[in-house]
């Protein structure tokens, strides 16, 4: 299980599909993903004619915003309240606070048993969960000639703020994919109690002697059950 495989099972459930992507960049996951209507948001695409080809193939409508996801949601909010949003995959700046704001932002349109997925929300060891503000920065922070080529950043600290501040919200993360984190409306089956300062002061020593619990962690076959809830049809 992947984040690609998980964010096409959920849309395989619906009826002409719209999905959104945030932090499309290459289009890893966007050229392979099929909706009836696809939405890429990305402040600088570096999408190949190939890959644009490929993406588009996969949709009846597919639009391209090179903006940041701040103003996509500042700029688009007619196109959204057209199309809420069936499925969304959040991949773009590896910052929590960004994240939680794209997470809310996307729950804003999103369909009462719509989904959002999450990437980059269990970071395997301390320095692939080292804060920086972009990829380049964080590559930067590296001494020596090898470097690491794995960055989440601490989007997980997003998880424990949403878990903390929104008791409307289903969220939790599959283990599989560096964190693949799932959300949707709804009762949680379980809360957390972290101010946003606490948030803020976590450390990586933190989630890796509580991850299971701080994450609401689950193995990959949760999906279908997290699916079933969603009531898709």
């Amino acid at each position: 299980m992947n984040r690609i495989r998980a964010v096409q099972q959920a849309l395989s459930m619906r009826s002409n599909p719209v999905y959104l992507e945030i932090g499309v960049s290459r289009g890893q996951a966007f050229q392979r993903i099929s909706a009836d209507v696809k939405l890429a948001v990305d402040p600088a695409f570096r999408l190949t004619d190939r890959t644009r080809e490929l993406a588009n193939a996969k949709g009846r409508v597919v639009e391209y915003f090179e903006i940041t996801s701040d103003a996509f949601f500042e700029n688009e909010a007619a196109l959204l309240e057209q199309n809420p949003v069936d499925v969304a995959l959040i991949d773009g700046l590896h910052t929590y606070e960004q994240v939680v704001r794209d997470v809310e932002n996307t729950v804003r349109y999103l369909k009462d048993d719509g989904v959002i997925f999450l990437h980059d929300c269990n970071p395997p060891f301390e320095l692939a969960g080292r804060r920086a503000e972009s990829w380049d920065e964080f590559m930067a922070q590296q001494s020596g000639p090898l470097k690491i080529g794995i960055w989440n950043g601490d989007v997980w600290k997003a998880i424990v703020e949403l878990r903390s501040t929104r008791p409307d919200l289903l969220v939790g993360v599959l283990k599989c994919d560096q964190g693949v984190g799932f959300v949707r409306k709804g009762s949680p089956e379980s809360t957390l109690s972290y101010s946003p300062k606490q948030v803020e002061a976590l450390t990586y020593a933190d989630l890796k002697a509580d991850r299971t619990r701080l994450l609401n962690l689950k193995p990959p076959r949760y999906l279908d059950e997290f699916l079933a809830t969603t009531g898709a049809r």
